[in-house]
C-alpha cells in the first residue's frame, strides 16, 4: 500500500472473486487469478461484455484487425455454438491529445478529423466481417456522465484536484491497486501536483485556446482512463461479465479502470472477466504501432489478401498470442481455407457420382464423432481455436485419403458420414464467421447453370480429344481449365467426369 510518510508501495495478494450465476462450461484465462477460471456469467440470457474502442486520431491498422477478428470470434462462440446472449458496447474516444495534435497539424477542427477516422474505422469492421457493437458511445457525447463519475470519486475520498487544476485519481486511498498486473514493488516518488506518479489524470485541465469543457473544477476534458469506466458503468452497471482489449491495455488503461470503478461503486471487482488478445507483430520486427510509425492499414492488407483469409490466420494462432504477420503467413493461412473449400467441394463431388471411392460408414463416422469431441474440448479451454484447425486438418486428411482411393467397380450406395464430415468443418467455420460454401452462398442460380454448361461442353469435347488422340483439341481444353482457375474457377477431371469449384 502507499502511506505518505516513507511512500512505500507493496504490491498486495489479491484474489479473484468468482461471481454467481450461470456456469457456461468454459475455463478461461483470467490475468486476476493468474490462471484459468471458470467462465460464469450473471445471466445466460444477457451477457454484458465491453470492448475499449479506437482513439480515432489515424488509420486503424492491421493490429487492430486481429485484435478486433479474434473478439469477433470469441463473440461469436459466445453467441452461436454456446448459446449466449451476448450485449456488446464499445466506446470511441473522439477527443484526445493526439486527435489535438493531428487535427492542428491539419488545420481542420478536432471533431472533423475525429469524425473522418471513425468512418473509416467502420469501413474497415465492415470489410472484415466483424459485428459492430450492439451499443457506441462517443465520449464528446457523455460529458456529464463522465463528470459524474468524477465527482462521485471525489465525494468518497478517492481522488482529489490538485494544484495544477487537474483531477487526479489516488492511488494511495486504494487497497487493490496492482490487480491485473504484477508493477513492481517500489513505491515512485511525488511529482509536483500529484500526491504520487502513480496518481492518475480523471480530469485535465485545458491549455490555453485548446478545445474544452466547463466543469466544477475548471476547464478541461477527461482522462483516458475514465472514458471507459464512466460509458461501460453508464450502460452496463456497477458489474461487467467480460471486459476486452488488446495485451496492450491490461496495464495501466485496464488496471486504472478498474481500481477507480471498484472505488465508485464500492466493490472489490467490478470486471469479472478480463480478455487480452496478443499482439501482431510484423516479421523480423517489433509490436505493431503507430507511434512506432510500422503499421499498415486494414485497407492496405485488404489489396493483398482476403478478409476470410486474415481471419483464417487468426484462428490458426490462440487469441492470447503473438501472431507475426508476413506474406509467408497469410499465403499459408490462404492455402488452409482453399484447403477447407476443396474439401467441402470433394464431398459434394462424391455425394454427386464425381468422386468413386470405397468409403467405410462407421470408419468416417466415428472420425466425426472424434473431431467434435476435440473441437469441443478446445472450445470450452479458453477458445483455444488453434487447436480446432488441427482437429479440422486432422479429419480432412483422413477422408481425403479415404475419398481419393478410386474404384471403378463400387455399387451408387453413399456414405452419409462423408456428408457429416462436411458439415462438420463447414458449420464450425461459419461459427467463426468463414463460410466455406462458396457454390451455395455466393454464386447466383445463373452463374451456376451456366458453369455446367460450359463444364459438360468441356468435358465432352476432351472425351473427343481423348478417342482421337487429339494433342490439338486436348490442349484446347486445359486451356480453358487454365484460363477459368486465372479467375478462380477450378475444374477438376475425373475420368469421364469433371467437376467445377
Amino acid at each position: 500500500m502507499f502511506t505518505r510518510n516513507c511512500l512505500i508501495f507493496t504490491r498486495n495478494s489479491h484474489r479473484w472473486v468468482k461471481p454467481n450465476g450461470h456456469d457456461t462450461g468454459i475455463k478461461v484465462f483470467n490475468c486476476t487469478a493468474r490462471t484459468k477460471v471458470p467462465l460464469i456469467v450473471k445471466n445466460k440470457n444477457l451477457v454484458t461484455w465491453y470492448t475499449c474502442g479506437p482513439t480515432v486520431y489515424d488509420s486503424s491498422h492491421i493490429g487492430h484487425a486481429s485484435c478486433f477478428v479474434k473478439l469477433d470470434i470469441i463473440q461469436r462462440l459466445l453467441r452461436h455454438y454456446f448459446n449466449l446472449n451476448v450485449v456488446t458496447v464499445m466506446n470511441i474516444t473522439d477527443i484526445d491529445d493526439k486527435i489535438i495534435a493531428r487535427a492542428n497539424t491539419a488545420k481542420v477542427p478536432p471533431k472533423e478529423l475525429a469524425k473522418k477516422f471513425e468512418a473509416e474505422f467502420w469501413k474497415d469492421l465492415d470489410a472484415l466481417d466483424v459485428r459492430r457493437p450492439d451499443c457506441v458511445l462517443r465520449v464528446t457525447e457523455n460529458m456529464d456522465v463522465i463528470k459524474n463519475f468524477i465527482r462521485e470519486l471525489i465525494d468518497k475520498g478517492k481522488a482529489y484536484k490538485a494544484g495544477d487544476n487537474s483531477v487526479y485519481f489516488d492511488v494511495g486511498a486504494y487497497d487493490n491497486y496492482a490487480k491485473l498486473q504484477n508493477i513492481g514493488e517500489d513505491a515512485p516518488e511525488p511529482s509536483k501536483f500529484k500526491k504520487s506518479k502513480m496518481d492518475f489524470a480523471l480530469w485535465k485541465a485545458a491549455k490555453p485556446g485548446e478545445i474544452s469543457w466547463v466543469s466544477e473544477w475548471g476547464k478541461g476534458r477527461p482522462g483516458w482512463h475514465i472514458e471507459c469506466s464512466a460509458l461501460a458503468g453508464h450502460v452496463l452497471g456497477p458489474e461487467i461479465d467480460i471486459h476486452a482489449g488488446g495485451i496492450d491495455l491490461r496495464f495501466p488503461h485496464h488496471e486504472n479502470e478498474e481500481a477507480q470503478s471498484c472505488a465508485r461503486y464500492c466493490r472489490p471487482q467490478w470486471v469479472n472477466y478480463w480478455l487480452h488478445t496478443g499482439h501482431l507483430h510484423l516479421k523480423d520486427s517489433q509490436k505493431m504501432s503507430k507511434s512506432l510509425h510500422n503499421t499498415i492499414s486494414i485497407s492496405s492488407m485488404l489489396e493483398d489478401t482476403t478478409a476470410p483469409a486474415f481471419r483464417m490466420a487468426c484462428l490458426m494462432s490462440h487469441y492470447r498470442s503473438r501472431m507475426e504477420y508476413s506474406n509467408e503467413f497469410v499465403i499459408t493461412a490462404s492455402k488452409v481455407l482453399q484447403n477447407y473449400i476443396n474439401f467441402v467441394d470433394n464431398c459434394q463431388n462424391y455425394l454427386n457420382g464425381y468422386l468413386k471411392a470405397d468409403v467405410d460408414n462407421d470408419t468416417v463416422s466415428k472420425l466425426v464423432v472424434e473431431s467434435a469431441n476435440k473441437i469441443h474440448s478446445a472450445l470450452i479451454d479458453d477458445f483455444n481455436t488453434s487447436e480446432v484447425i488441427s482437429t479440422i486438418n486432422e479429419l480432412i486428411s483422413a477422408v481425403n485419403s479415404i475419398l481419393h482411393s478410386s474404384r471403378t467397380d463400387l455399387c451408387d450406395t453413399k456414405s452419409v458420414a462423408v456428408i457429416a464430415a462436411s458439415n462438420l468443418v463447414s458449420s464450425t467455420l461459419n461459427m467463426f464467421g468463414i463460410n466455406v460454401n462458396k457454390k451455395q452462398s455466393s454464386v447466383c442460380d445463373n452463374y451456376v447453370e451456366v458453369m455446367n454448361i460450359l463444364n459438360d461442353f468441356r468435358q465432352s469435347i476432351r472425351q473427343l480429344g481423348i478417342s482421337n488422340k487429339d494433342k490439338n483439341v486436348l490442349e484446347l481444353c486445359d486451356k480453358v481449365r487454365d484460363n477459368l482457375k486465372s479467375i478462380g474457377i477450378t475444374i477438376k477431371d475425373h475420368g469421364k467426369m469433371s467437376s467445377w469449384s
